[in-house]
């Protein structure tokens, strides 16, 4: 994992944590989603069955 990808995992996790904080999650389709630098053509969203407060870098 290049420093670049790390640094967006942890940005985009924090923001499903503010969303989570400021109760818009309860929305019906809510996600954020991030394409990911580079040639391919690689995306990171919330896993399926995790709550936008437990979302962690890692869980990208």
């Amino acid at each position: 994992m290049t420093a670049t990808e790390h640094t967006l995992r942890q940005q985009l996790a924090a923001c499903y944590r503010l969303i989570a904080h400021f109760r818009m999650s309860d929305l019906i389709f809510t996600h954020v989603s991030l394409r990911l630098p580079g040639p391919e053509h690689h995306f990171l969203i919330n896993p399926y069955g995790l709550l936008f407060d437990e979302i962690t870098a890692s869980s990208l």
